[in-house]
């Protein structure tokens, strides 16, 4: 996923964006509720106003790979302001001593993501209904908040 949004950013981004748009942004992603989780992130827009969106996230013994597959839209009246919506899933693996387990969950997200004008950066915030299907299956909501370089 990350080696996905490398190449994105290598052919297609030769330049930071400065408009009110932008085809991929790279930067870090933190995620708030019952067990806090932060680090990379990368979203990229395609044609037909999608996006794909994934992450590797770290917390004290665990490593979470995240994907995301979004439809988004102009919010009118407000330049670089868009809405976004979309499933997903996340694999998490448990790194402590004596720890072997793997998580599996499949998510949604509900957001708005800002591309500032005149600055190559993108700020976006969400929420994220997970359901963890292993390791007892549970329900947790999530905000997100990221902080991007657009170009």
């Amino acid at each position: 996923m990350l080696t996905c949004g490398a190449l994105a950013l290598s052919n297609d981004s030769k330049a930071q964006s400065t408009g009110s748009s932008y085809k991929t942004a790279f930067g870090f992603k933190g995620y708030f509720g019952d067990g806090s989780i932060g680090g990379l992130n990368v979203k990229h827009n395609m044609r037909n106003s999608n996006a794909l969106e994934g992450g590797l996230y770290f917390r004290n013994h665990f490593i979470m790979l995240e994907g995301l597959y979004e439809w988004q839209g102009d919010i009118q009246g407000a330049p670089g302001l868009k809405w976004y919506t979309g499933p997903g899933a996340n694999l998490g693996f448990y790194t402590g001593p004596g720890d072997n387990d793997a998580a599996f969950a499949i998510k949604g997200t509900l957001g708005l993501d800002y591309k500032i004008n005149g600055a190559p950066i993108d700020v976006a915030l969400d929420l994220n209904p997970t359901f963890w299907l292993t390791n007892g299956s549970s329900f947790d909501l999530y905000a997100g908040i990221a902080f991007r370089f657009a170009f």
